[in-house]
């Protein structure tokens, strides 16, 4: 028999690296160093006694062990939680609940209000509250982690219902001091000629982005990855490059065309 101490901490910190292929990514949704992800995840992979990832570019993947216990471990916390509220039940303390995950941009600009809503006319229901990538909200809600999630999705997404709540409209962002302002118009081969800030390769709006990119047959001559279009916006208004961004995104700083 195989015995080894199995910290629930450290699985939740495994799943969290395995939704976003990334430990840098897994440690802000944590609120953990990257060190300390790493370490954890290095402890569980020698307690396990298999590599759980491997490298992929800047990010990881989960080796076939991983699947695994990332599989397992989903039963596992399903099992707690399960177990949990029927202790709950037998006090009579057990409530409504809702588990909403979102991605930072919706939570960020357009959930506020439908949620305040939402808790006047059903005080009497408790909102467990995640927030995440659009495809690590996606997985939750697939894997049955949340009951429903507000993010933005492939035209195709199998294993979820879907349901359109509004379209947003993106713009070409330039910054102030940009000389390519002074045009009348701007073309897309102009707005690449030059720094591009986009969001994560493995992200939806990079995939709609890099999608229109390859239509017109242009690639941009350099490009500076950031995590959220929150973080695009801010690096827009710094003068870090261009973007294509949410009208609702943009500051005083930026100008979009």
């Amino acid at each position: 028999m195989i015995k080894f101490d199995l910290d629930l901490d450290y699985l939740k910190t495994f799943q969290a690296v395995a939704d976003f292929g990334s430990m840098h990514r897994a440690a802000e949704e944590r609120h953990m160093t990257q060190p300390a992800v790493t370490r954890q995840m290095a402890i569980l992979s020698r307690e396990v006694g298999v590599p759980l990832f491997r490298r992929f570019g800047r990010g990881v993947r989960l080796t076939e062990s991983g699947i695994v216990l990332l599989r397992e471990s989903r039963g596992i916390f399903k099992t707690v939680e399960e177990g949990l509220r029927r202790v709950r039940e037998t006090d009579g303390k057990e409530r409504l609940r809702l588990s909403l995950g979102s991605s930072h941009y919706v939570a960020s600009n357009a959930l506020a209000e439908p949620v305040r809503t939402f808790r006047k006319s059903w005080p009497e229901v408790r909102i467990d509250f995640v927030c995440g990538s659009s495809e690590a909200m996606a997985e939750k809600v697939r894997q049955g982690e949340l009951d429903l999630a507000v993010a933005t999705l492939p035209d195709r997404s199998e294993g979820l219902r879907r349901l359109r709540l509004w379209t947003d409209t993106f713009v070409a962002a330039l910054p102030l001091e940009d000389p390519r302002l002074g045009k009348e118009r701007v073309s897309l081969e102009e707005l690449v000629a030059g720094a591009m800030l986009l969001p994560p390769l493995e992200s939806t709006t990079r995939l709609l982005i890099d999608r229109a990119l390859r239509k017109s047959r242009i690639r941009p001559d350099r490009i500076i990855e950031l995590d959220t279009l929150e973080e695009i916006a801010a690096g827009v208004a710094m003068g870090l490059g261009a973007a294509i961004l949410p009208v609702r995104l943009l500051s005083p700083d930026s100008v979009h065309v």
